[in-house]
């Protein structure tokens, strides 16, 4: 009980830590902070996750999904969301040093997200009313992008993009649910943040018009 109740809170850690570490870095390295921030969050986030889920959930997590297919098919039309993005503002991932961390990132962070808010959260909230557990840890994943890259990038602080990601969170949130699977949840989680033009946000080389 005492592993459950930490996990629990740990969303509250995992936020105010980022925090600290990309106001710290900030300091030193402008807008680039953001990449001592996500190898720090991703090495927590990475951590709670073996310790409290194993080989044994992700395996689970990984798994095909169950009920209606048209629940994967969600994931991966959210994760389209951002096409238009791409397609007006590609020329800014051209730049290797642009281009390389921007990869890395939309392959590991769907990942270690998806295993993490989703499927370990989600599975050890268990006796909590569903939309209870679904509203706590996806208000927890926007603060998480406020208090975190929101600290240096103007796109991630935007209002408008602030409540994308927070009903981007339930959206996925209920889909784990209905299918008991992540599988298709990486999957559109990686085309949010490819399409999404992740790097050139955090670097405020896109920033929302106004």
């Amino acid at each position: 009980m005492n592993k459950q109740r930490f996990i629990w809170i740990s969303p509250v850690l995992v936020v105010g830590i980022g925090t600290i570490v990309i106001r710290i870095a900030e300091g030193f390295v402008g807008v680039w902070a953001w990449l001592p921030w996500i190898l720090i969050y991703w090495g927590i986030i990475g951590g709670l996750v073996i310790w409290g889920g194993g080989g044994e959930s992700i395996q689970r997590w990984m798994k095909p999904a169950e009920g209606n297919w048209l629940w994967s098919a969600l994931a991966v039309l959210l994760g389209l969301a951002g096409l238009t993005m791409f397609i007006s503002s590609w020329q800014l991932i051209t730049p290797l040093h642009i281009f390389i961390p921007w990869l890395i990132l939309g392959l590991v962070n769907p990942f270690l997200e998806e295993w993490y808010w989703r499927g370990l959260m989600l599975d050890h909230t268990q006796g909590w009313n569903d939309w209870i557990r679904v509203f706590y840890i996806s208000a927890l994943f926007s603060a998480n992008h406020l208090f975190g890259i929101g600290v240096t990038s103007i796109g991630a602080r935007n209002p408008i993009f602030l409540v994308n990601t927070f009903v981007l969170g339930v959206l996925f949130s209920v889909i784990y649910l209905k299918t008991k699977s992540l599988r298709w949840l990486v999957l559109g989680h990686a085309l949010a943040d490819l399409l999404g033009l992740s790097v050139p946000v955090f670097l405020n080389l896109w920033v929302p018009p106004g």
